[in-house]
């Protein structure tokens, strides 16, 4: 079969954010906090105006926008306005730094204009790298979002060149130069339902003036089809057909002809031939709504894959916190954090329905729901047999104790006690005493395991929680 003919365009500007997300070693959000102090990092408030235009390059975000376009309930964790409250706590550097990407068909500049770091319940955090190109052939432009999001490269090209120094990987680039330090903080040991080869790709781009969008230049931004390894521009595609119903599954077009959004498990590009105020209240978009978006069902989608990890990993006849732990998580989750409607707007909601379809995030949650429902069922019965065991026992003693120890030794302990009259008894009032004395050796035991369990619990619910809330403020 031919080759798909595509004309190739120049993107005038290209604007990405690339989110990487992490897993946090428990016990370590406050020394995080001080070191993302220690790297001057900002802690970011919507009611503080100035940073509106400190972030963006050329560009701003409106936090009022920002606010009223997510539902009340949803604000709370999303715009936390101190770090002792819950939710996402987001710490932001401006950097306005550049670098270049040497790949093996090309150069391309790009600045770096700040990091976000957040830090978010269940010991999840995400980091966004937010960067810039100008003036490049398109397909040049997809392939340096394809080589910059991946952190480990298989091969000694591309490389990224910055202050005189180069970095073989984006992770060395990232760890050693952006973050250094970082991975200190990180859980490597629970890392299972994370992609850490790979960083998830928001992207804006916006076309030379009288370019026009055909369906397989969109195809290409989200399947990030860039340029092949004899240097030629490539589509991963030879059915113009096949394309199309692509589209029509994972692409958003309320503003065709002139704007269209795709949306991918790794990606999610936004191509535009507009320009000047047009373009500039859509980056606004960019940075603003539509990031924390993609920010809420990436942490949906990590936090229901987690779940899913920690259920396989679980031993049921042993991990009997680890279950407690895991039901209260679902459940903790789905009230504090999770759903069904987030914005208050028609357009978000549409925007909210196709990221969390790119997700499979209603897919994953039902596995979650299922899960819940198998443990719950597990304790359930667990607890029963538990029960009925201890019921089994106690039933045993007090009908053994009625029996024996009321007839045959009690008259014994009335007034001052006879010692010498228990070395005359026969084996079934030596029987008796055991009984009696065991039964109250029982029961004091069952007690203090009560208390102590009952201490116990409250630990482990107050460490619980503070997981779950995450902030400065413990519990």
């Amino acid at each position: 079969m031919e080759p798909i003919d595509f004309k190739e365009k120049q993107v005038s500007t290209g604007l990405f954010q690339f989110i990487f997300p992490f897993s946090l070693k428990n016990d370590t959000t406050h020394n995080l906090f001080r070191y993302l102090h220690e790297q001057n990092f900002t802690f970011y408030q919507l009611n503080d105006m100035q940073k509106e235009t400190a972030y963006y390059g050329r560009y701003q975000v409106s936090h009022r926008e920002m606010k009223s376009f997510f539902l009340p309930f949803t604000n709370n964790f999303l715009f936390p306005p101190s770090q002792q409250q819950k939710g996402f706590q987001r710490f932001t550097k401006q950097l306005d730094i550049n670098g270049l990407l040497k790949a093996k068909h090309g150069i391309t500049p790009f600045q770096i204009h700040s990091l976000d770091l957040f830090i978010c319940p269940y010991n999840l955090g995400f980091i966004t790298i937010r960067t810039e190109i100008s003036n490049m052939p398109f397909s040049q432009t997809i392939e340096f979002v394809d080589c910059f999001r991946m952190l480990v490269q298989q091969t000694p090209t591309p490389r990224i060149e910055y202050g005189g120094d180069a970095y073989l990987h984006v992770k060395d680039f990232l760890y050693d130069c952006l973050f250094p330090g970082l991975p200190g903080f990180f859980d490597h040991n629970s890392t299972s339902f994370l992609d850490t080869q790979k960083m998830y790709v928001q992207s804006l781009l916006t076309l030379n003036e009288g370019e026009t969008i055909d369906c397989v230049d969109v195809y290409r931004s989200g399947t990030l089809c860039g340029i092949n390894d004899a240097g030629n521009p490539y589509v991963n595609a030879n059915n113009l057909d096949y394309i199309s119903n692509y589209l029509k599954d994972h692409s958003w077009n309320r503003w065709a002809p002139t704007t269209f959004s795709i949306f991918a498990e790794g990606c999610f590009s936004c191509m535009t031939n507009e320009h000047h105020d047009e373009f500039r209240l859509l980056a606004q978009q960019f940075y603003g709504q539509f990031y924390y978006a993609v920010l809420l069902n990436l942490f949906h989608k990590h936090v229901l894959l987690k779940i899913a990890a920690d259920y396989s990993a679980l031993n049921l006849d042993q991990d009997k916190k680890e279950i407690e732990h895991l039901i209260y998580t679902i459940n903790s989750f789905s009230s504090n954090y999770f759903f069904s409607v987030y914005p208050v707007q028609t357009e978000g909601q549409e925007l909210f329905t196709h990221i969390r379809k790119s997700f499979v995030i209603d897919n994953l949650y039902t596995n979650t729901k299922d899960i819940l429902f198998c443990l719950f069922k597990y304790e359930e019965n667990t607890g029963k047999k538990r029960d009925t065991l201890l019921l089994l026992v106690l039933t045993l003693y007090t009908v053994i104790c009625g029996i024996f120890s009321m007839n045959l030794f009690t008259h014994d302990l009335e007034g001052k006690i006879h010692w010498t009259h228990f070395k005359s008894y026969n084996p079934f009032e030596y029987f008796a005493v055991f009984i009696v004395f065991s039964g109250i050796i029982v029961v004091i035991f069952l007690w203090i395991q009560s208390l102590y369990q009952a201490i116990q619990d409250r630990k482990k619910r107050k460490k619980w929680v503070q997981e779950s809330v995450l902030s400065e403020k413990k519990p």
